[in-house]
């Protein structure tokens, strides 16, 4: 791209191939392979340079224009990434995805944080996704019936994301600027990013922007304090994907099994988007994170509770039996935060009756087989873990 001209495709002819000794010869059958960006012919067919004047990404624009008070032609570059990435952040989120600080969810969440940090930097201090994201949904609610039909739990997901990220913000920014005047080091980075939930990436952004010098090697401090961090989690982390348990014995096995019930209660009661964000079980309490972006209520809390309980004394069997991979996950809807770590073929626990369970889940055991012999479930803490994580400690009387 240039100032005078706009690439809208290219075309490789292809006429020759590369022989063993590196020697070339003609193909028998010659062809053109002809890549075009589809937005770009649709702007050039417009008679515009700007894919961004096309009617899929124009009315997000204006509105942007409108709620901001500034023009699109001094603030190209900040409405274009609000534009963009808000349109991906929203077709992810419609497909299922959740915004969480692994793999995808961290893409996503990446998407919508960066998305916020533009529009503050045009002023707009105030939630905005709601009136942005309806427009997006819009042009595109006729691609595909899940899309459709999940748009009001995807828009509810990307506000949520965006209040937890804005309470981030004012933290966050606060302490940046409180050391502008001495630079930032690379521990100071990751301190950032680690307490105030503040993105790598949106502080070196918001640090160029400020003219905040950085550390000469404040790339292998944020490492080393990284490596520190999860040396401090390693004891945790080498339970995760045996359930988070420390040991296999009764009293922990139990609470492995009350775990599933916990999450199965969270997203009946809470949100069913909630998903594990990691687990840690001992023979005396269940540990448990989970995505959501503010406080359990305390009604919340006691509803959790009767609902784990009542599914206690009701006596559900606890079964197992393992599947095809794409099978659990597309046909049985086994829920799952980690399928990639796991071979062709899975492990799937089932609480209650196959036709209607009470929890499905991917997992490698062990469990109860019935949870009538849980005994009685009682929230003792909850807390926040991280920005957008929660956790719960319980225990089993």
């Amino acid at each position: 791209d240039g100032a005078r001209f706009m690439e809208i495709g290219n075309q490789v002819f292809m006429q020759y191939k590369r022989n063993q000794d590196g020697t070339f010869s003609e193909l028998t059958k010659k062809n053109i392979d002809f890549g075009a960006g589809l937005e770009r012919i649709a702007a050039a067919a417009m008679d515009s340079f700007d894919v961004f004047e096309t009617s899929l990404l124009k009315p997000i624009i204006t509105k942007l224009e409108a709620i901001s008070g500034l023009s699109y032609a001094e603030h190209t570059e900040e409405m274009r990434v609000i534009a963009d990435h808000l349109r991906g952040a929203y077709l992810l989120s419609a497909q299922g995805l959740v915004p969480s600080n692994k793999q995808q969810g961290y893409a996503l969440r990446r998407l919508i944080r960066r998305a916020v940090m533009k529009a503050t930097n045009l002023g707009i201090d105030q939630d905005f996704l709601a009136q942005i994201v309806p427009i997006i949904a819009e042009n595109y609610q006729d691609l595909s019936d899940e899309i459709l039909t999940n748009r009001t739990d995807a828009l509810n997901v990307l506000i949520r994301e965006e209040q937890a990220f804005r309470r981030s913000i004012h933290r966050g920014l606060k302490e940046l600027h409180k050391l502008k005047d001495q630079g930032l080091t690379g521990k100071e980075l990751f301190m950032l990013q680690d307490t105030y939930g503040f993105p790598l990436e949106l502080s070196l952004e918001e640090a160029k922007q400020n003219q905040i010098s950085l550390s000469k090697n404040w790339q292998a401090e944020f490492q080393a304090s990284l490596d520190e961090q999860r040396q401090r989690s390693q004891t945790a982390s080498k339970g995760m994907f045996k359930g988070g348990l420390e040991d296999h014995g009764e009293a922990s096995v139990k609470y492995h099994t009350a775990t599933h019930l916990l999450l199965a209660a969270l997203q009946k009661i809470v949100d069913p988007n909630i998903a594990q964000a990691g687990s840690n079980i001992t023979s005396e309490r269940l540990r448990f994170d989970f995505n959501l972006d503010r406080k359990l209520t305390d009604e919340e809390k006691k509803q959790i509770e009767d609902q784990v309980n009542q599914w206690i004394e009701d006596d559900y069997p606890v079964s197992f039996a393992e599947y095809d991979k794409a099978y659990a996950r597309d046909v049985l809807k086994a829920h799952g935060s980690f399928w990639e770590k796991y071979g062709d073929v899975v492990k799937v626990y089932t609480i209650g009756a196959a036709e209607n369970p009470v929890s499905r889940e991917l997992c490698g055991g062990p469990h109860v087989e019935h949870t009538g012999v849980l005994g009685h479930f009682k929230i003792k803490k909850e807390e926040s873990s991280a920005a957008g994580i929660r956790r719960i400690k319980a225990i089993l009387d």
